[in-house]
């Protein structure tokens, strides 16, 4: 899976030690609101980390996990994917599991009974949901982790999210939500308009030095270690574009070499022979970007947009909309407004191309060097 920074190689001789580098803002920002339930309230505001894949969101969400459950079971933490969440009797049952909290829980409402299971049955009584979370968080405090949440349900979704408004202000209760920047149509969709007050974590590429701690400190964490030569990390870095999926591939392609050669330092000839494979890596990801542009019917878009952004790492919003209208036609006329949002929309959920959090209408290419690829601009480098 992509690792953001989380290093996952497992060598011959033993698994290394995860290593999550930079994102400190990012943990910040999450240990700040987990406080709120530390100290026996609810959360504020409810989290949203979005970015491209590849960018290691699942990856902090894991270390966020690990945070709560450190705090020696003093709160639940429940980690969920939309498909675990097909309805919302299944959303009720999977955050107030009936066998664990029935005693506290009003006798008015009715149970499903199956081989196995036990759910609630809410009807179209939705606000029951607030009542049922709100007494199951005064009981025990709750933090809820909800991964790939840009395929939530739309009603399922309106339920979480105003069931989290109002539980939030009644009981410790915390809701971070991750998803790709495809996250924010939908969620505009549940028609729950506070969200945007919601604390919100841009996942983009990592700075250099975040990059060479994720491909350096597994290796060194090695008995015996194994080191870069400053030139060889240099390299390496560099052709990870610091995207953190591109970190991985370089890395596990690094590892494999060395633990060939029984090499005890990373130097260039280590870093020439692992290139080989991480190009492949990398072109067979391309290769799917490309085919998943082609089968959302959004490949001749993608390619406009590259030619529009050419070497640069950000454009506007109104250079995006302005491609998309003069590139698509509809019924033999170029695209209304509407249709260029909706466009745009699709583009962002593929993570083509993304709108980071707090920077206006600024929009950037979601993964290195695959606009080069798509467009045929340059070969990536």
């Amino acid at each position: 899976m992509p690792t953001g920074a989380l290093n996952p190689f497992v060598p011959g001789r033993g698994v290394l030690p995860p290593y999550l580098a930079g994102r400190e803002a990012e943990k910040r920002k999450l240990k700040g609101v987990l406080g709120y339930v530390e100290a026996g309230r609810g959360a504020p505001r409810d989290v949203v980390l979005s970015g491209p894949r590849g960018n290691g969101k699942t990856v902090l969400l894991r270390w966020f996990q690990g945070e709560v459950e450190q705090l020696g079971g003093r709160i639940d933490v429940l980690w969920r994917t939309p498909s675990d969440l097909p309805s919302v009797d299944a959303l009720a049952t999977s955050l107030v599991p009936p066998g664990r909290f029935k005693a506290m829980l009003p006798d008015s409402l009715s149970l499903s009974i199956g081989t196995g299971r036990v759910g609630w049955e809410l009807g179209d009584n939705l606000g029951t949901l607030s009542e049922l979370l709100t007494l199951r968080c005064r009981q025990r405090p709750l933090v809820v982790l909800l991964d790939e949440a840009h395929t939530l349900d739309t009603v399922v979704g309106q339920a979480l999210l105003n069931a989290s408004q109002s539980v939030a202000a009644l009981a410790p209760f915390l809701l971070v939500l991750a998803g790709t920047p495809g996250i924010a149509p939908q969620l505009n969709a549940m028609s729950a308009t506070f969200w945007d007050r919601a604390e919100q974590i841009g996942m983009g590429l990592l700075d250099e030095s975040a990059a060479a701690d994720a491909l350096s400190r597994p290796f060194e964490a090695e008995t015996p270690p194994t080191t870069f030569e400053a030139a060889a990390l240099s390299r390496a870095v560099e052709a990870s574009q610091c995207y953190p999926y591109f970190v991985q591939l370089i890395g596990a392609a690094l590892w494999d070499v060395a633990a060939a050669n029984g090499h005890g330092t990373i130097d260039g000839g280590v870093v020439a022979q692992a290139a080989s494979a991480f190009d492949q890596g990398r072109g067979t990801y391309y290769h799917h970007r490309h085919n998943e542009l082609e089968r959302a019917g959004l490949l001749d878009v993608a390619s406009a947009i590259a030619r529009a952004f050419g070497n640069r790492d950000q454009v506007t919003q109104a250079e995006v909309d302005a491609v998309i209208a003069g590139t698509r036609v509809i019924s033999g006329t170029t695209a209304s407004q509407d249709e260029a949002i909706r466009i745009r929309d699709d583009l962002a959920a593929v993570g083509y191309v993304w709108n980071p959090p707090g920077e206006g209408h600024v929009w950037r290419p979601g993964i290195p060097s695959l606009m080069a690829h798509i467009g045929g601009l340059v070969p990536p480098t």
